[in-house]
Parts: C-alpha cells; sequence; structure tokens
C-alpha cells in the first residue's frame, strides 16, 4: 500500500492510500485535507490503480503541482520515491515498510484524556506575566538569544505559517529538551484541538498524540500558561496507562492569543526527569508563542486584504462587463429627446435599461429592478436584459408578450425568491403613442408643459413570480412638451441618516419645476439635490433613470 507523507512538515500530514480516487486540497471536504494556505481548496487528484499504478493531476491550483522539483502540467504516473509538492507542502511518496528519509513517528490521531480532579503539581501563571521580560541567565544566553532573535525575524519575512511552524519547533528544539513538541490550533467553543506540527523523537513510537483535557481547558478557558513539574507523580495521572507507558514527566503549554481569543497552543513535554520545566522555562516557551501568534494574525490579517483585493478586483471587471452591457449611445430620432443615467451602490447591481430602435423604426424602452444587490443581482439583471434583447427582433415587437416569456423563462430558471419590476414601452414616433407595460414598477411619471402630472400605473405584477401570468398594455398618446420619466426606487427611497425618504411627493415637485430644463440638466440637479438630501447617510440602492421627451 502507499503512504504519502509530509517528512519536512513533521509528518503533519500522512495517509495510506488504498486503490481509490483522493481529491487533495484546503477543502474541509477533500479526501486529503492539506491546511495551508498555499495550497488550494481543490488542488490535486491522486487515483490509485489495483495494479499500484498511482496517477496525479494538477486541478487547476493556484501554486502549482511539482513532481522532483518539476511543475506538473499534464497527468503523470507516480514512483516510490518521488517528491511532489502541493504549494509550499512538500510529500514523499512511500510505500509500506519504506522509512522515510527523517525517521520519524507518524501521529494519526490525537486524544484528549478525561483526567477529573485536582493536580498537586499543576502550575498555571496567566499569559500576561508569562510575557514578562525573560531572566538574565536566559537571555545572557547566545544560544537563546539567536533562537529569539530567529524567531523575531520571522515576522517580517514572506514565509507560510507551515513554514514558520516548522522553523519554531526546531529552534525550541535546539534550547528546550522536549521529546514532544506541537502546535495545536484551537476552538475555544468545543475546547476541540487539531494537530497542525509536531516534533517528536525517535523514542517515541506511539501513533496519538496524548494531551490533558486539564490542561486544554486551562489554556482555553483560563488563558494561562501552564506547566506540571513533575506529571507521572501526580496520582490522577498515574491512573492513565498510556500516561505510564509514556513516562511523561514534564509538560508545558502555552495560549497563543489574538484579541484575547485563543487560536492556538503551543505544547511541550518530556520523559527526562533530570529536566523539570519550571517559570522560567514557561517564560521562554510563552516568548515563542507570543512570537507564533503574532505571524498568524498577520498571515491572517494578510490574506483578508489578498482575498479582498482579488474580490474587489473580480468586482471591478465585473461592474465593467455590466456596464458595458448598457447602451452608451441611445437612438436619434426627430422630434424625440432621449436620456439615461445609472448609479450603482455597489460595484456591480440589479438595475438595468435599454433603449433601442426596432427594425420598423419604433423604439424600445426597458428599465427593470432585479430583486436583491451585489453579484448575484446583478447576473440576474444581466440574463432579463439579453432575454429582451433576443426578443426585439421578433417582427411586429408587443410589450405584453415580450414581458410574458421573458416572465415565464425567469420563473422556470431561477430560484424562489427572483423577480424583477419591470417597465417596458414601444414607442412609434410617426403616431406619437407610447404602448407600455408595468410590471410592478414604481409608476414613471408624465409630465405635461402645463405642470399637471400623471402617473403611469402598474397593469401587472413582477415578473418571475410564477409562470402564466398574462399583462394588460396600455397605450399613451404624447402631445409636444410631454415628458416621462422612468426611475427605479434607489431615488423616491434614498434616506437620510435619521431615515427620512426623498419620496415620490418630492421627485414629482422637483420634476414638475424643472420641466423647462434639458433632460440632461434636470437629471444633474435631481441627483445633485437627492444626495444633498441624502447627506452623510449611506446609499442603499441603486439609482437608474430613463427620459424621454417629445418636443
Amino acid at each position: 500500500m502507499f503512504k504519502l507523507t509530509s517528512p519536512q512538515h513533521g509528518n503533519r500530514f500522512t495517509w495510506r492510500l488504498p486503490p481509490g480516487t483522493y481529491v487533495a486540497g484546503r477543502d474541509p471536504q477533500a479526501d486529503l485535507v492539506i491546511n495551508d494556505s498555499t495550497v488550494s481548496r481543490k488542488h490535486a487528484r491522486l487515483v490509485v490503480m489495483e495494479d499500484q499504478t498511482i496517477r496525479l493531476t494538477d486541478l487547476g491550483s493556484t501554486n502549482g503541482t511539482q513532481v522532483n522539483d518539476k511543475k506538473l502540467t499534464d497527468t503523470i504516473d507516480l514512483k516510490v520515491g518521488d517528491t511532489i509538492s502541493f504549494g509550499n507542502v512538500g510529500f514523499l511518496l512511500l510505500h509500506e515498510g519504506i522509512p522515510e528519509t527523517r525517521p520519524q513517528s507518524v501521529i494519526s490521531q490525537v486524544s484528549i484524556i478525561d483526567d477529573k480532579g485536582s493536580h498537586t503539581s499543576i502550575s498555571s501563571i496567566p499569559l500576561e506575566q508569562a510575557l514578562a521580560p525573560l531572566p538574565a541567565k536566559d537571555t545572557a544566553n547566545p544560544a537563546v538569544f539567536k533562537a529569539i532573535a530567529d524567531m523575531a525575524k520571522m515576522l517580517i519575512l514572506p514565509q507560510s505559517v507551515g513554514e514558520m511552524f516548522d522553523q519554531a519547533l526546531d529552534l525550541l528544539g535546539n534550547i528546550i529538551d522536549a521529546d514532544r513538541s506541537a502546535i495545536f490550533a484551537a476552538d475555544e467553543t468545543t475546547g476541540d484541538v487539531t494537530l497542525l506540527n509536531y516534533r517528536i523523537s525517535n523514542k517515541t513510537s506511539s501513533e496519538q498524540f496524548i494531551i490533558s483535557r486539564t490542561i486544554v481547558k486551562e489554556v482555553l478557558n483560563n488563558k494561562n500558561a501552564v506547566f506540571f513539574s513533575d506529571l507521572i507523580s501526580d496520582e490522577r495521572f498515574a491512573r492513565q496507562e498510556s500516561i505510564v507507558v509514556s513516562g511523561i514527566r514534564s509538560v508545558m503549554a502555552i495560549p497563543m492569543v489574538d484579541e484575547d481569543k485563543v487560536m492556538g497552543i503551543l505544547y511541550l513535554d518530556t520523559t527526562d526527569p533530570a529536566h523539570r520545566y519550571n517559570e522560567d522555562t514557561l517564560k521562554l516557551v510563552a516568548t515563542f508563542g507570543n512570537i507564533l501568534a503574532a505571524k498568524i494574525t498577520n498571515h491572517n490579517l494578510l490574506k483578508e486584504r489578498q482575498e479582498k483585493q482579488a474580490l474587489e478586483s473580480e468586482l471591478n471587471i465585473a461592474s465593467q462587463i455590466q456596464e458595458g452591457l448598457m447602451p452608451k449611445i441611445l437612438p436619434e430620432v426627430s422630434g424625440y429627446q432621449f436620456h439615461a443615467f445609472q448609479m450603482q451602490c455597489k460595484m456591480v447591481g440589479g438595475d438595468l435599461y435599454d433603449v433601442a430602435k426596432l427594425a420598423d423604426g419604433r423604439i424600445l424602452f426597458l428599465l427593470a429592478d432585479v430583486s436583491g444587490k451585489g453579484m448575484g443581482a446583478a447576473l440576474l439583471a444581466s440574463n432579463i436584459l439579453s432575454a429582451f434583447r433576443m426578443l426585439r427582433g421578433m417582427a411586429n415587437f408587443d410589450c405584453a408578450d415580450a414581458t410574458a416569456r421573458v416572465s415565464e423563462q425567469l420563473a422556470g430558471t431561477s430560484r424562489g425568491g427572483d423577480f424583477a419590476t419591470v417597465f417596458l414601452a414601444i414607442l412609434d414616433p410617426t403616431t406619437h403613442t407610447l404602448q407600455f407595460v408595468n410590471a410592478g414598477h414604481n409608476p414613471p411619471l408624465l409630465v405635461k408643459p402645463d405642470g399637471s402630472s400623471q402617473y403611469l400605473d402598474s397593469t401587472g405584477i413582477p415578473i418571475g413570480i410564477f409562470a402564466g401570468f398574462q399583462w394588460t398594455q396600455t397605450t399613451l398618446e404624447l402631445v409636444p412638451g410631454d415628458r416621462i420619466w422612468v426611475f427605479t426606487d434607489g431615488i423616491p427611497e434614498a434616506h437620510d441618516i435619521s431615515a427620512n425618504q426623498y419620496s415620490d411627493e418630492r421627485l414629482e415637485q422637483f420634476l414638475i419645476e424643472s420641466r423647462n430644463a434639458s433632460l440632461p440638466d434636470a437629471t444633474l440637479t435631481l441627483i445633485q439635490d437627492v444626495s444633498k438630501f441624502v447627506g452623510e447617510a449611506p446609499r442603499s440602492d441603486d439609482i437608474t433613470l430613463l427620459a424621454m421627451q417629445r418636443d
């Protein structure tokens, strides 16, 4: 049977591979979980055949897969002794019975033993006290000074957390006698720990890493640094056969804390009765733990920033794509003026519009507002826009029929709860008639030259709610000077810091008073008025506006 192990990472990743297919990656659902930031969620696939052939394929990972220091570009057959790197995590392919190049016991599981009762030899001190300045005898020790200096350098070196774990445990091993040293990830809520990296002397053969629940609870619950000076003499521990067999004499455990939250535990123990850990030893290890915690925090912050930058880059591209879908140049028709404006509250949004000249000379107007915000709404908006554009090439385009068709598609393909309000109109510039369907959209406003106004009320429900609905089409005749303003609810529902809304009434009054201004000028002053009203309050919705006027 094949075995995949990571000797340069303390064998913290080791798997036996019977025939089957295995996905390796950072995804918790992967077959071979590699918890390292340089490893992609689904990094590579291993296929072990019954004839003992083993094949490796990279699954488009970010940092690549290497075999014997060569980048993997295609599926290859592996052989025993091959070195494999997933990101920065190196592995060695072995066959059962063939030793690793760096002999070390393989830990297959972590066991937290229950040891209820008092412990006469337990000592714990608050982490703040453990991080007090080191005794002069320690700082004067050249080996200790060098180890701490090397640890401190790691804070600015561009290395992975896994590499730092390796180096930290190696440095600790140079200055503190320990048969086992380990770094655990910790969950304060559940009290569980996960082994991230470890060092074990060759004389230790157990496949379990045993740690006391008392120690875990003291570190997690109280955030104290803990040491036992003579573990095996404690009568409670003496009852644990595994402790007796291992002969553990002394233990240290240090919380690694970020903003008062324990993110991990740095742990050491020894079987040598001559090496009893004390408070001075604890302070030295606490210094290492504090540097490790700072590195992990910095790594997490950097990772969050990189992920945020990547997301912002993707959203910026998506925003440019979405913006490119909207018409930049509107049709020119003698006797009419058209204008469009859009402002999104996020990089991408759920508002869409279209103005296009049909083959028969009529002008199509479309404005829609998709439920929701962000990327999901933007994708749905793009789908709706594409659907209407496919239909506008049909002869005798009809607003009610087109609305029903797009609604049917939306209801049949989208998830429950997805819908859109739509205003769809066809202007015939020869007869000066406007046929429209208002599918649950904010009623557009018709402003007459004399200052009177009229709302174009809804003629049906929003699209996508259910299939089979038929919308009513209304016809309106335009006279010279008539203006129609179509807008999304981002204007009337814009609110100030006190949650007061701009309102339909204020919008109507503004559009009536600005009826003698050009459409672009009226739009600009309207947006300025809305922005002044909102003030410091964050914008909560997209703003999209279409305007038409008969000269």
